[in-house]
Order: C-alpha cells, then sequence, then structure tokens
C-alpha cells in the first residue's frame, strides 16, 4: 500500500502486551470514475459486493507496551489486491472504491490464538479521516505511474534497469 501507514502510541501500559492490526473498510456504497477533463473523481454507481473483511496484523506483534511507545508502527510490507481469490493474506479490494484504513490496537490475552474476531477483544480502533483513499488498478497519469513503481518496494519488476545504480543491481 502507498503512501505507507505509520502510527505510534501513547498511553500503552508497559508490562502489557498488544497487538497492532490493520484493516481497509468501505467508506460508502458507490463506484467512482476519475474524469479527466475535469481532473475530479465522479460517482459512477452502485459500488460492488465487498470482499470478506480481512485483518492484517503487524508481522513484529505483539508488542510490549514499553516498546510501542518508543517506535513508530509501519506496515510498509501489507499488500492490496483485487484478487478476491488471493490466498496469501492480502487485503482484497474492489477498484474504483474508497476505503478508510483503521489501525487496530488489541491487548493481547494470556495464551490467547491469533486474533479473528475483534468484538471478543479488549482493543481500541484508531481512524485517520485523512487517510480515505480510492483504490485503482491502473493510472492513466505516467507521472503517478512512475511514482508508484519508484516508491513501492513490491515494484522493482517494472522498474527501468539502465537507472539503477551497481549496487541497485
Amino acid at each position: 500500500m502507498f503512501p505507507t501507514v505509520r502510527v505510534s502510541f501513547a498511553g500503552c501500559r508497559a508490562e502489557a502486551r498488544y497487538a497492532v492490526l490493520l484493516d481497509v473498510v468501505p467508506v460508502d456504497g458507490k463506484r467512482y470514475r476519475y474524469a479527466y477533463h475535469r481532473s475530479s473523481w465522479l460517482v459512477a454507481g452502485k459500488a460492488d459486493p465487498p470482499a470478506p473483511a480481512r485483518l492484517y496484523p503487524h508481522p513484529d506483534s505483539p508488542f510490549a507496551g514499553d516498546q510501542l511507545r518508543k517506535q513508530v508502527v509501519s506496515f510498509e510490507k501489507v499488500k492490496l489486491t483485487n484478487n478476491e481469490m488471493d490466498k496469501n493474506g492480502q487485503i482484497v479490494l474492489n477498484s474504483m472504491h474508497r476505503y478508510q484504513p483503521r489501525i487496530h490496537l488489541v491487548k493481547v490475552r494470556e495464551g490467547g490464538g491469533p486474533i479473528t474476531d475483534l468484538s471478543r477483544e479488549q482493543h481500541r480502533t484508531f481512524v485517520f479521516p485523512e487517510t480515505v483513499f480510492t483504490a485503482v488498478t491502473a493510472y492513466q497519469n505516467q507521472l503517478i505511474t512512475k511514482l508508484k513503481i519508484d516508491s513501492n518496494p513490491f515494484a522493482k519488476g517494472f522498474r527501468d534497469s539502465s537507472r539503477l545504480t551497481d549496487f541497485d543491481r
């Protein structure tokens, strides 16, 4: 996911253990299209049925409370896909729909297993309105395509190898 979601926490109990999870939920029930001549997003109809929601646990979870207070938790490894048959734990989204990432801080129970249902856990959910985005699978603007390829660590195969340094090659 680009740009990367990064969060920091305060007020965690030092001795407690916390899992940090990310999910991405639809913002509304609409499908969008981009009007290039107007440089704006327009409603293009009713939304497609959403894929089942997936919780993406941060790979370093669980964290000690004092560890969380000292570091930024970054979700740079999360991958988004429009493939509903995905079996790799990626977050499945519909292209041309608007989404809101959410961060969940879950207090880990003694002997607790994987977190699959937040309603059964002691947790807090954090939503940042400025992170709403429209999922797209293709860009018409080549400058945006280049920015995405240059900034995305998973897009190495799309980079022009003639621009790479000897170290990068």
